[in-house]
């Protein structure tokens, strides 16, 4: 949720940059149809004049109903708010376009075509602003917003971390403010704690090395919210309203009356969790046997390359007191557990890593084909096998280990409620990179906003990781 001590608006320039890049790559791809596909109708000059017109109207639709959607306009650029935004857009010009297909005989040519084009310059300039935002836009330090962050606590650590890690978000934070005298002149995720809140009023050197604030923990300030917002000297003031529980996919804004309320929309997930069970096993079922030879292949190496079985078996929890045996390909020695207590007990730096993340860097049980397997993902293909079960689904939330339940906490009741997932948006959101914490609030943002369109981006993601070879 945005708070501003005054009416303001989005910065123009990022918006200006990318509807420049869509005019460009619109009219690339209006010169390479022109060019390549419409040859025979240029010798025709009533053809040729039809032509033009249906790509002229689908190049036009585009930016024109881009701008109706505020993509154009969007403060920070979240790539799932922005997919959102140009399914909806691209939807959007085929419900125009169906009407006057259905009703007007004699035009029904030109309808196909320029809804076609249309369709083409959306997922062309959906490519461009991705690669322009990822790239070029979030690789220049001096584009991203600078931005304090007030409270230190653990909330306000995840947020400058996550801000570190992902330069796409466009913000690049410079520091912490926090009342709590006891962290004053320390570091927390590599940026000082500068002092009291009112300090940026007073200071204002301080107060200039920052453009917006993000208030980290709304619960802290409770009543008092508005009084705070007021005292920062910023245009723009971001309040977060929670780790991984609402988004702007299910959250609108009401004014009532004068006082601002957030709807958060729980959407009944009955229709959609039968359709994702039936792709399920259509899918799974597909792949085990166009992957059953290389799943040959792979198991005869595994014996080969350690003693010990193929196949690894592990408890994972599935929802209440359930629990099911996932399938990977063993990737590990058979010793593993006993190798992870030694190093545990003989290297600090060792257990601290793997109390943070639950996995280790350089880990010794690891055998040398198994290093293969998990950066190709290639160790989880058994796992077909649970989807098809029933026990799993191709994507949903991390499958937790009864023993990390009570680090996961009440947001088990959450994630409980669906499938665990071959992969995730956790997996193909930092993987190896996030923190258990993390990765519990991504699976809750998963659960509390699933849907096909979000699962179909999942899956891109998670082809690109693989071909990437970007695995744990």
């Amino acid at each position: 949720m945005t708070s501003a001590k005054k009416a303001t608006f989005p910065t123009i320039a990022p918006g200006l940059l990318l509807a420049l890049s869509d005019g460009l790559v619109l009219a690339l791809v209006g010169w390479t149809l022109n060019h390549f596909f419409a040859t025979d109708a240029l010798s025709d000059p009533v053809q040729a004049a039809a032509w033009q017109r249906s790509l002229v109207t689908g190049l036009m639709l585009v930016p024109l109903v881009k701008s109706v959607f505020g993509i154009y306009t969007l403060g920070r650029f979240d790539y799932l708010e922005r997919t959102r935004r140009t399914f909806q857009a691209a939807f959007l010009c085929c419900a125009v376009l169906a009407v006057p297909f259905i009703v007007m005989e004699g035009f029904r040519s030109f309808f196909v075509e320029a809804l076609s084009i249309a369709l083409l310059g959306f997922a062309v300039t959906y490519v461009a602003d991705l690669l322009l935002i990822q790239g070029l836009l979030s690789s220049a330090l001096d584009w991203r917003t600078p931005v304090m962050i007030v409270g230190a606590g653990p909330q306000g650590a995840a947020i400058a971390e996550k801000l570190q890690r992902l330069p796409w978000l466009g913000m690049r934070p410079v520091g912490f403010v926090d009342d709590d005298d006891s962290l004053w002149q320390t570091r927390v995720a590599g940026l000082p704690v500068m002092g009291p809140v009112e300090l940026l009023s007073k200071s204002p050197a301080i107060a200039r090395q920052a453009s917006a604030a993000i208030v980290a923990d709304m619960a802290r300030h409770g009543s008092d919210l508005t009084g705070l917002v007021r005292t920062l000297p910023f245009r723009q003031v971001y309040c977060v309203l929670g780790e991984g529980n609402v988004s702007a996919v299910d959250a609108t804004y009401h004014n009532l009356h004068g006082s601002l309320a957030l709807r958060v929309s729980v959407r009944p997930p009955t229709g959609y969790l039968r359709i994702r069970r039936a792709m399920d096993i259509v899918l799974s079922a597909i792949l085990l046997v166009l992957v059953a030879p290389l799943m040959l292949g792979l198991a005869v190496a595994i014996k080969l390359d350690s003693p010990g079985p193929v196949m690894f078996r592990q408890k994972r929890w599935a929802g209440g007191k359930q629990t099911f045996d996932l399938l990977k390909f063993r990737s590990m020695h058979v010793d593993a557990e006993e190798q992870l207590q030694q190093l545990l007990e003989n290297d600090p730096v060792a257990r601290e890593e793997y109390m943070t993340y639950h996995k280790l860097t350089v880990d010794p049980r690891i055998t040398p084909l198994g290093r293969f397997l998990r950066k190709t993902s290639l160790d989880e293909l058994p796992q077909l096998w649970n989807i098809l079960m029933g026990d799993m689904s191709l994507i949903g939330p991390r499958a937790y280990m009864p023993k990390e339940l009570p680090e996961v906490g009440d947001s088990a009741a959450v994630i409980g409620t669906v499938r665990p997932g071959l992969t995730g948006y956790w997996q193909v959101s930092g993987r190896h990179r996030t923190t258990f914490q993390e990765r519990v609030a991504m699976d809750v943002f998963y659960v509390r906003n699933c849907g096909l369109l979000f699962d179909f981006f999942i899956l891109c993601k998670t082809a690109v990781m693989v071909l990437k070879g970007d695995g744990s």
